[in-house]
Formats: C-alpha cells, sequence, structure tokens
C-alpha cells in the first residue's frame, strides 16, 4: 500500500511507515496508535489484518468509534491495484465518575452504604486505564453491647487498578507483543471492617497479564504475583475460641494470614465468531471449550525463610509474625456443545479439580478450596451444601463453613431446545461431589478414598426455563436430588422423592457451561 495524499494539515507524525493526522488534540501518542495497526505499507491487501486493526484499536479505551475506508490511489490504473487505507477513530470521555447509595433496615437498626468510581481512560495518552473504587458503610447496633468492643458495623474499601493495552514485560520482542493481543494490569485493595467482635484489615496486591491469540480462541492469563494479607489487629477477649474452639477452618478465615500465589490459566475453542461485516456468532453443529487453570503459593517464600530464617516452635516460618500459605491447585474443564439442529442441541461438562497443602501448611485456605451445589454445579442442591464425601451437613448455618474441600468433580448433560419467542427449555442431569485430601475432624467421611469415592457421588436431574435475549440469558433451573451421599439421610430420593425436601431451585445469568 502507499502512503497517499493526506490532507494539508501541519499536525502530521510519521511512526514506522504509518502516518498520523491528528486533528486538534493529540489525545494519543503516535505510537499507541500504529502499535495496533496491522496494515502496512506495501504489503498485499489482507482482510485478516483489517479484522487485527480493528480488534486492536478497539481494545484502546479511549477510541468510542473506528472505521477503517480502501480507496484507490489517486492516477492509478485499475492493473496497479494500489490501495490508501484510512482509518478514522474518535475518542469517548477521557474521565468519568460513577456514585452508588444504598440504605439499611436490619431489625430497627438503620444503615447506609455510599461507593464511588473513578476512572481515567488515557492517564498517559497510551490508552492507560486507571480505575479507583472507595466505599463506606454504617450500620448502628442497638441492645445489650456487653463484652463487645465496638458498637457499630463500618466498612471501608478501596480498590486501585491500573490496565495497560500492551505486554508490560522485559526481554519480549515487539512481534511478539503485537501478535498475542495481550494488556497488563496492577492492582492493590485495601478494606477495614469493624464488628462488635474484632477488627480486621484485608489487604492485596497483584501483578496480571491476559493475551489472546486466533481471533480470541485462544486466552492465557498470567497472575505473576499475588499478595493477600489478613490481620485481626482487635478482638474480643477469647474471640477465636468463642467462634471456633475446634474448628480449624473457622478459626483460619479470621488468623492472621498470607497468601503470596502465582496462577496460569489456558482457554482455548473452536468456537468461530464472524468479523465487521456480519453479525452474531456462526453457527457451528460441534463446539467445544477447554479450561485449564493452575495455581501455586509460598515457594518462594518458603526457599527464604529456609535459608535465611528457622522455624518457629509450630514448625512452620513466618513473614513479619504470619504464617504464611504454601499449596498447588490445578483444575481442568471442558465442556462440548452439539447442535442437533435450529432448535435442539445437547451440551456436556466435565471440571476436575485438586489442591494439595504441602510444606509451610498442613490446609488449604478456606477461600482456595472447593465447593460444591449451586447454580453451576449439582444443581439438586444449594451452594455450598453438598460433601465433603458423606458428610451429613443437614444444610444448617453452622456447618456450612465445614462445606469445601481439595477434590472437586462435576460431570453434566443437558439437552436443550428452542420453544417460541425467546423463550428455551432444558432438561438435565447432574453428578458430582467434593472430598478433602486429609481426614479433618470437623469434617467426617470428608476424605476421599479409592474405594469409596465412587459411592459418594451425588447426582441430580431438574428441568429449566431460559430467556434469550441474545446478549443475556436469564435462566430458572428446578433441580431434584437423586442420589444423596450424605449419612443419615435419603440415599436415593429420585425412588422416594419429595419437593419440600429434594427440590432447590436456581436464578442465574448465562447457561451454567
Amino acid at each position: 500500500m502507499n502512503s497517499g495524499t493526506l490532507p494539508a494539515d501541519p499536525d502530521t507524525v510519521d511512526c514506522r511507515g504509518v502516518t498520523v493526522v491528528y486533528g486538534p488534540d493529540r489525545y494519543l501518542s503516535p505510537g499507541a496508535l500504529e502499535d495496533k495497526v496491522f496494515l502496512q505499507p506495501g504489503r498485499v491487501y489482507s482482510e485478516s489484518d483489517v479484522n487485527r486493526t480493528y480488534e486492536g484499536l478497539s481494545r484502546l479505551s479511549i477510541l468510542k468509534y473506528v472505521n477503517i475506508v480502501m480507496r484507490r490511489v489517486p492516477g492509478e490504473v485499475d492493473g496497479d491495484g494500489l490501495l490508501n487505507a484510512w482509518i478514522y477513530v474518535s475518542r469517548t470521555k477521557k474521565q468519568g465518575v460513577s456514585v452508588e447509595l444504598e440504605g439499611t433496615n436490619s431489625e430497627g437498626d438503620l444503615g447506609f452504604g455510599v461507593g464511588m468510581t473513578y476512572q481515567h481512560r488515557n492517564l498517559w495518552h497510551r490508552a492507560e486505564v486507571l480505575t479507583a473504587k472507595v466505599r463506606t458503610s454504617y450500620e448502628s447496633i442497638s441492645g445489650n453491647l456487653e463484652g463487645l468492643i465496638n458498637n457499630r458495623y463500618t466498612e471501608v474499601s478501596t480498590d486501585v487498578g491500573l490496565t495497560f493495552p500492551r505486554f508490560m514485560f522485559p526481554f519480549i520482542s515487539r512481534d511478539f507483543k503485537r501478535k498475542v493481543k495481550a494488556t497488563s494490569e496492577v492492582a492493590v485493595t485495601f478494606n477495614y471492617q469493624e464488628r462488635p467482635e474484632y477488627t480486621r484489615l484485608i489487604m492485596g496486591a497483584g501483578w496480571k497479564y491476559h493475551w489472546t491469540q486466533r481471533n480470541n480462541t485462544i486466552r492465557r492469563t498470567l497472575n505473576l504475583i499475588d499478595l493477600n494479607v489478613v490481620s485481626l489487629p482487635k478482638s474480643t477477649l477469647d474471640f477465636l475460641n468463642t467462634i471456633a474452639p475446634a474448628n480449624p477452618l473457622l478459626r483460619y478465615s479470621y488468623e492472621d494470614h498470607f497468601i503470596m500465589d502465582m496462577a496460569y490459566s489456558y482457554y482455548r475453542t473452536n468456537r468461530r465468531h464472524n468479523d465487521k461485516s456480519t453479525r452474531g456468532p456462526v453457527a457451528q453443529p460441534d463446539i467445544y471449550t477447554l479450561r485449564v487453570y493452575g495455581e501455586t503459593a509460598g515457594n518462594v517464600l518458603y526457599a527464604a525463610s529456609a535459608i535465611g530464617g528457622r522455624k518457629r516452635s509450630d514448625g512452620v516460618y513466618k513473614v513479619f509474625g504470619i504464617q504464611f500459605a504454601q499449596y498447588l491447585k490445578g483444575e481442568i474443564d471442558y465442556t462440548r456443545l452439539f447442535t442437533l439442529d435450529s432448535r435442539n442441541s445437547f451440551a456436556f461438562r466435565g471440571t476436575l479439580g485438586i489442591a494439595t497443602p504441602y510444606g509451610n501448611s498442613r490446609m488449604i485456605p478456606f477461600e482456595k478450596r472447593f465447593y460444591a451445589g449451586g447454580a453451576n454445579g449439582v444443581r439438586g442442591w444449594g451452594v455450598r451444601t453438598l460433601g465433603p464425601g458423606s458428610y451429613d451437613s443437614r444444610n444448617s448455618v453452622s456447618n456450612f463453613i465445614n462445606q469445601c474441600g481439595d477434590i472437586n468433580l462435576v460431570l453434566s448433560a443437558e439437552y436443550r431446545c428452542k420453544l417460541f419467542w425467546v423463550l428455551e427449555g432444558a432438561i438435565f442431569a447432574d453428578a458430582g461431589n467434593i472430598w478433602t485430601m486429609r481426614d479433618y475432624e470437623n469434617q467426617p467421611g470428608g476424605v476421599f478414598k479409592f474405594d469409596k469415592f465412587y459411592r459418594q457421588i451425588a447426582a441430580s436431574y431438574g428441568l429449566g426455563l431460559r430467556l434469550d435475549f441474545t446478549y443475556f440469558l436469564l435462566r430458572l433451573d428446578v433441580g431434584m436430588k437423586a442420589h444423596n451421599p450424605a449419612v443419615n439421610q435419603e440415599p436415593w430420593p429420585l425412588i422416594h422423592p419429595r419437593l419440600s425436601r429434594d427440590a432447590t431451585f436456581h436464578f442465574a445469568v448465562g447457561y451454567p457451561f
């Protein structure tokens, strides 16, 4: 392609063969624009390069409008086939602020919440996005406050994040950065909580990368570092021993702890999407999706502690007086959709996850463990009400903390059909459960054993109705228990169904898989 004739505008910049013509405002640097342009002078026209340019420029949050027009070079004859590519862009608002307000009334105790979000979409004229969120809430407490340290519920949280629309890492070639279409994110969080029984601080920081390939059919995310610190500086006398005298899971949720992890996720699909000239996804008879996730924590800290530190009397290393977690976690999820005809389809999903503590930890952190049940799991159970193993919870609030595990298995099959208008119907069956890697006293029957686990797989079935509005889908599923592995409960509700005991309703947005 040749550069062609430019308008009589003095504010033009040449950047690696691409001519950038500015209006009254140079709101984006020439390099930020050229980096997203894949139409290079002298190259043969390629529709793929046009689509990649559309996609690249659309990823710049400061841009609202992108249009590419091909024009014949003036004076050229038909046989020469020389074209000029004119790329027109216009920007959106550089900054924005939103405010949220809410009021609460809990049995006569009044409260309120205020949240504000600020966003700058072009911080350093290269489409960097700064997002800052602040939220505070307060609720008064009446009644007997004897023995408590606070007379209110108060929470203040702050999140600050910065997103770069490129791969921010040394020693990576420019060609690779352009090929993978990456974004880099850095974020810090702070949360301060005051409750009648305690004051808690939760702090975090992280650096991650997102990148895509092959028209978004391959996506990767690398959490290079993710730090989380929980501290309980004040609490009522003997608070932990009162709420959890013999429950290590509940104690861990409130005790000071430190997590420094690294994670990687891989997503692949054969789902095709149309380019700018068409609308909606391309109909495909067979679509698969593969997700693989891996996470590890504490290895760098453990190595550093082993070299320059010493274990405490309880046999663990600590950083700033706080024990850090060390574990390995992996998960794989595979789904397949078979389109039978324009109105009928069949979907299948299989998920397997395993997490194990080692080194400095004897238990996976509560927030990193698996749970079962819910709108996207075994739908005969509510969220976090199934397992682990044959554990008998009776769905009680006091046992909620115990219903998590280190191994997760879910198998689902669903027949979907279009009824009329936007209404769809579904018939589904789910199976699965969670288990623990070790035999914990507060989770009897939860440990995984090869000679028992297959008898502890829960099963459910049900019907669903969905409203498909193209851009989003509303879903109502009714799941019924078919096999219940929990001890002291009806093992085969499929044979002896009881609606009040076995039915669970789920309302959600989007398909379950």
